[in-house]
């Protein structure tokens, strides 16, 4: 007899650390059998997430109008991008500005404005000290 979608879920939330641990190593040896085929997987796959995020925001710079997509990023609005793939990864970013409540948290900028920006945000001390920090210089304020 088939177990009910609740004793499932319950099943995995007191087994999750080694279900995920198991289903790890699977995947692991599968990729390791196969290198190009999972690759392909993946590329495709990030192919997929990062046109339905362009279709919500945009195939253009907000900044200029370019529209070469191969020069295109999303943009953190909030300039927190760094914190926000820490946290998330890269794939995760993108899953959350597919979410309706964090629309005005991303835009769609070309490599060149995003250059930019940053050079913008240093040059009026948004956050240098950190730079500084991790490539070992003294942070000093003008």
């Amino acid at each position: 007899m088939p177990h009910s979608p609740e004793a499932y879920k319950l099943y995995y939330e007191r087994n999750k650390e080694k279900i995920r641990k198991q289903k790890r190593e699977v995947m692991r040896e599968l990729r390791r059998k196969d290198p190009l085929k999972y690759r392909s997987q993946s590329t495709q796959s990030n192919r997929r997430l990062k046109d339905r995020v362009f279709d919500k925001y945009g195939r253009e710079c907000a900044g200029c109008g370019f529209t070469d997509e191969r020069a295109l990023t999303l943009d953190h609005v909030l300039n927190n991008g760094a914190e926000e793939r820490a946290e998330h990864g890269e794939r995760g970013v993108y899953r959350r500005a597919l979410l309706d409540q964090y629309t005005a948290e991303y835009q769609t900028l070309c490599m060149n404005c995003q250059f930019i920006k940053r050079h913008k945000a240093n040059r009026q001390n948004q956050y240098p000290r950190r730079w500084c920090a991790s490539h070992g210089i003294p942070f000093t304020k003008d």
